[in-house]
């Protein structure tokens, strides 16, 4: 698993120019971070089926969005070009808040829900998008997991329950992993 480590780092991290608001630069790193930060830990974990189930949606999500910011054509609020519409910047970290949502539930997620939602601000604050294309990354990315992604059942501690019966006391035991 570490060469699948080493090799999603290299793919994930990009050095991104010096620029002079850090909004944008925050949301600049937020946007590797969170994919990163969510397939780390799922590596360190021991999660292999996890791991390949978010880099399988992450994929998708990074390749829709690039086939529909191509078929659309929807132009920048900036007039820059025409590739608006959904968020590349988005995408990634959509793709890590719904992968832990749908794997482990809405309570883990809201952080990274909102890490993602502030990516989406920083690009419609840059002028480079609308919230409409915030929106359609987070549905692409929703998309993607629920498909490519299953949700990890429950661990649950023993359950243990006694039967009494004469002459004898019954105890049953019952785990869920």
């Amino acid at each position: 698993m570490k060469p699948m480590l080493a090799l999603a780092t290299a793919c994930l991290v990009t050095v991104a120019p010096a620029r002079a608001d850090p909004q944008r630069e925050a949301g600049d790193f937020l946007r590797w971070a969170l994919p990163v930060g969510t397939l780390t830990a799922e590596i360190a974990r021991g999660e292999d089926q996890g791991a390949r189930q978010f880099a399988a949606a992450y994929v998708a999500t990074l390749g829709a969005t690039e086939i529909l910011k191509r078929t659309i054509r929807s132009e920048r609020p900036d007039r820059s070009n025409e590739m608006s519409f959904p968020s590349g910047h988005a995408a990634p970290a959509f793709a890590a808040a719904t992968y832990v949502h749908r794997r482990y539930g809405a309570d883990h997620a809201w952080p990274l829900y909102a890490a993602a939602v502030y990516v989406g601000h920083t690009r419609v604050a840059a002028e480079r998008h609308r919230w409409i294309d915030v929106a359609g990354s987070a549905a692409v990315a929703a998309t993607m997991s629920w498909w490519l992604v299953d949700r990890r059942p429950a661990n649950r501690l023993p359950v243990v329950t006694a039967m009494p019966e004469r002459p004898r006391v019954d105890l049953q035991f019952q785990v869920r992993w």
